[in-house]
């Protein structure tokens, strides 16, 4: 959902997996008198499903989340890097019998690197400063914001400026400065 290509679902400043939880959670709110288990339903069931999808990319966090999240996360990672996804070293998330099972019911038709990489790189042209400190980014300083090197020199001098280390200097030299004046 946070991939869609609908732009008024998407906002401008949040990451897709936060567009697709948001875009999930008011369409489960909006259709809760069609569901047979709407009692099921309650904030907590909503939210939990937003934290689902809103983490599902964090793959060293989600298997210690609730089973929910770890599930989720565990799932969409199988189905994009199949048997040999270990993520934080866990083995056999899916087996190749398993796998072979699942794409035999789901073919991947078009769902290769080239599709996600373009995907990726769209979302550093589109969102650049969603990009910067996750794995999405990496997409933007490898390939550019075309998929073909276009701006990948920029978006890597800009990914390291956004960078947690270079902003947090930054922001204690400013406080070193601060301190002084109080003084």
């Amino acid at each position: 959902m946070g991939w869609a290509k609908t732009k008024e679902l998407l906002s401008a400043h949040k990451r897709f997996e936060v567009d697709g939880a948001n875009i999930a959670r008011e369409f489960i709110r909006s259709n809760l008198g069609n569901l047979a288990t709407a009692d099921d339903w309650n904030e907590r069931r909503i939210q939990q499903s937003w934290y689902a999808i809103a983490l599902h990319t964090t793959f060293t966090i989600t298997p210690e989340a609730e089973p929910e999240v770890a599930l989720t996360s565990l799932g969409i990672g199988a189905d994009f890097f199949g048997p040999q996804y270990t993520p934080g070293g866990i083995k056999n998330v899916i087996t190749v019998e398993e796998y072979h099972a699942v794409t035999k019911l789901f073919p991947r038709v078009g769902f290769n690197y080239e599709g996600l990489k373009g995907v990726m790189c769209g979302l550093c042209r589109e969102k650049p400063e969603t990009t910067y400190d996750n794995f999405v980014g990496f997409f933007g300083r490898k390939w550019g914001t075309d998929g073909k090197g276009t701006g990948k020199d920029e978006f890597a001098a800009a990914m390291d400026e956004a960078s947690f280390a270079t902003v947090s200097e930054k922001l204690f030299e400013y406080l070193v400065e601060l301190d002084k004046s109080a003084a």
